[in-house]
């Protein structure tokens, strides 16, 4: 039987493609992108993912016991690898709470949110999966490249290292799972949030590249 997940290798190629020519990410690999916005980049992406592990634990204490100790570990996995480029940056916890959220962090926050609310464990489940495997994806097809910058480059390594590659093989397979546990109407849902989750993954670097605020 094919795989759940195999059904979206060709919206996660599609998103890794563009991705990989966003100016944002070309300007980090070739280390001419400003301190400034990746600075932004940090603040807008410990919003979400500071929503992001809340709602790991939210969809936990719906799973059966061994996929809710997956995936609340799995949400917990970033925090290291974040603290440490927030530091180095010299980003502080109250600039980190006291910066708004961005239109599209707050829109990409409230659709995963949706999801759980109003479609369930499956759709929210499988909402959450491109924030693993698109930048896997995108991290393995730049590991060739090498930023000049350090914490540029500490970004991309932090998502080639096995225990990240390891956590988004485990991702899928929640994934797969809860699609197993669905009809084929809940499996359309589950693969419409997967899209609307690559959308804004794709233009969260937009987001960042134009530092975009609210009018």
């Amino acid at each position: 039987m094919t795989l759940f997940t195999t059904s979206l290798t060709a919206t996660i190629n599609q998103t890794t493609e563009a991705s990989a020519q966003a100016p944002f990410i070309k300007q980090l690999s070739s280390g001419e992108l400003p301190l400034a916005t990746f600075r932004y980049y940090l603040i807008q992406d410990n919003h979400y993912l500071t929503a992001f592990n809340r709602l790991h634990q939210k969809i936990a204490a719906r799973l059966p016991a061994n996929e809710a100790v997956i995936l609340s570990r799995l949400g917990e996995g970033e925090d290291t690898a974040r603290q440490r480029m927030h530091k180095e940056i010299g980003l502080s916890t109250q600039e980190l709470c006291e910066t708004p959220v961005a239109p599209n962090a707050y829109s990409y926050i409230t659709h995963m949110y949706y999801q759980l609310g109003r479609y369930g464990t499956a759709a929210a489940t499988a909402g959450l999966l491109p924030c693993y495997w698109l930048y896997s994806e995108l991290a393995q097809r730049l590991a060739v490249k090498h930023s000049p910058v350090p914490l540029y480059q500490e970004f991309f390594d932090s998502y080639t290292a096995a225990d990240f590659t390891a956590s988004t093989e485990q991702m899928k397979a929640i994934v797969n799972q809860q699609a197993a546990g669905v009809d084929q109407s809940g499996r359309q849902l589950m693969t419409r949030a997967f899209q609307i989750s690559c959308y804004y993954e794709e233009q969260f670097w937009q987001m960042a590249f134009d530092q975009q605020g609210w009018r």
